[in-house]
């Protein structure tokens, strides 16, 4: 069972929930959290050979200020099929930045008014550990949809074995579009005709476990571990990006262990990190 908590210590860690929405005066219906707003059009995530963009990232941890880092991404696009577009980062590396490990995970298509992406979203075990949580079309933004507005949804069950055990995770990935924007200041500067969308992934995790007979234990009660607010500004593209990841362990679960002297070896039974991507400069042709 220990192997379970580092499991999902070391995947969630390695992800990124975000900042609240922005505030909007405009009415909402009773029983539906949609607020109207005006459609528009632009060139939101600029797809063409030659297009690079360089980020400072930042991760900190809200529990423990000594893991805090920053870092950087270049990155770039790397090649093209018909409509469809590859990423890459750091010169085929890995992504430091959240909302970058994503972009650079499959083909990306973008139209005046949406950043659609088939590709997947990986927790890294090493090897035949991964968990891999695929999409097809899921919306990276919609600027004609309303604010709080559903735009991508992807709901599903992975089975997996780890070192004899055998996990359930239920899982839901989906997409919100939040705010068009005229103008929206990042870093010191301001941007103009900008759109901005939310990623979340709701989680649950149980584990069976035999001793006498087969027994379920909740592991991660259904909850949100990570969830990513983007903005694109017209012309540019991503400016910036805010994810914050975290999760709790179940409190019974942690205690029946305790109480039967397993030790978890200083795993935390919770964990909150905040990724950051900030736009430092860009080539867009």
């Amino acid at each position: 069972m220990k192997s379970i908590f580092k499991f999902f210590c070391v995947s969630i860690l390695l992800f990124s929930s975000c900042s609240s929405d922005d505030d909007s005066s405009t009415t909402t219906e009773p029983g539906d959290n949609t607020q109207n707003q005006t459609a528009v059009t632009g060139d939101f995530f600029p797809l063409s050979a030659g297009n690079e963009w360089n980020y400072d990232v930042e991760n900190i941890d809200n529990l423990d200020n000594a893991n805090n880092t920053t870092s950087v991404d270049a990155l770039k696009v790397e090649s093209q099929n018909g409509a469809a577009y590859t990423l890459s980062v750091n010169n085929n590396g890995v992504a430091n930045g959240t909302m970058n490990s994503l972009l650079i995970s499959g083909e990306l298509t973008a139209t005046e008014t949406q950043l659609t992406s088939t590709g997947s979203l990986v927790f890294p075990l090493g090897g035949a550990n991964d968990i891999n949580i695929d999409f097809v079309d899921a919306k990276f933004y919609d600027t004609n949809a309303n604010i709080n507005a559903e735009i991508y949804s992807n709901t599903g069950t992975i089975n997996q074995t780890i070192q004899n055990i055998p996990l359930t995770i239920n899982y839901t990935l989906k997409s919100t579009q939040l705010e068009n924007l005229d103008n929206y200041s990042s870093n010191g500067v301001t941007y103009t005709n900008v759109t901005s969308a939310k990623i979340d992934l709701i989680l649950g995790v149980t584990a069976t476990i035999t001793v006498v007979v087969p027994t379920t234990l909740s592991v991660i009660d259904s909850q949100n571990v990570l969830s990513i607010n983007a903005y694109y500004a017209d012309g540019i593209g991503l400016v910036y990006a805010e994810a914050d990841s975290g999760f709790t362990l179940n409190a019974q679960t942690v205690a029946l262990l305790q109480q039967a002297g397993v030790d978890l070896g200083g795993i935390p039974t919770s964990a909150s990190i905040t990724n950051t991507q900030t736009i430092d400069t860009y080539t867009v042709n």
